[in-house]
């Protein structure tokens, strides 16, 4: 068996992504409750941002160009108290997540290192210190900061996306298909240049693997002496 965490698995022994995300949540499947509230405040702040043009354009079309100022106010103070419970609901989910994102790293620094200490010398003679010492520190701030800022920016920019589109159909079919246009081309040129993008990211990663197991080699031996 090798044990050389530097070596190309084979495509029978890949994990794909889903399994990799389902796993990672085993871990913090405790903190299921906070996740949830979390992205319901996603969720509100992105109907927030989508119903504040409506009433911005039905307060146009039905108060301003009529020139009936009191419907402004009151259409203004409702826009206020929006922007008020948008402001509050990112504040909490920012908090929340940030709070679940510390315990999962701690969570999983902790299994790492339990994992570590059962492994056979054979596998600390298979990997270099850098390379461990690397992959416990910067690997999993990586992963850190895909689930607090990476994962709910994505979640939140699908639903915003998804009921723009609506609305854009909704109010006007050939006008929507026009602005939607653009986006499946998006979507087109992003499927095919992720491949390539992934086998430069991979040879990074590597390369920055490498520099930082250099610059820890003599930190490495001075504790050593």
């Amino acid at each position: 068996m090798s044990y050389n965490l530097n070596e190309i698995p084979d495509k029978k022994q890949k994990v794909s992504t889903y399994s990799a995300l389902k796993s990672l949540l085993q871990l913090i499947s405790h903190e299921k409750r906070n996740i949830i509230i979390a992205t319901l405040f996603i969720l509100l702040n992105s109907i927030i941002n989508l119903g504040s043009p409506l009433i911005i354009g039905y307060t146009i079309d039905h108060y301003v160009q009529t020139k009936q100022y009191h419907g402004v106010l009151v259409f203004s103070g409702i826009l206020l108290a929006m922007y008020s419970v948008g402001l509050f609901a990112s504040y909490l989910q920012t908090k929340l997540i940030g709070s679940v994102s510390q315990r999962m790293l701690f969570t999983l620094r902790n299994t790492i290192f339990n994992k570590l200490q059962q492994l056979p010398v054979a596998f600390f003679h298979a990997n270099k210190a850098g390379d461990l010492i690397s992959r416990v520190n910067n690997d999993t701030d990586k992963i850190n900061t895909f689930f607090s800022q990476s994962l709910m920016q994505f979640i939140g920019s699908i639903v915003t996306m998804t009921g723009a589109g609506i609305f854009l159909l909704t109010i006007n079919i050939k006008l929507g298909l026009a602005a939607l246009v653009p986006g499946l081309a998006i979507f087109i040129f992003t499927k095919l240049v992720s491949p390539w993008v992934k086998k430069k990211n991979a040879v990074n990663l590597k390369t920055n693997h490498r520099r930082k197991r250099r610059s820890l080699k003599p930190s490495i031996k001075f504790l050593s002496n």
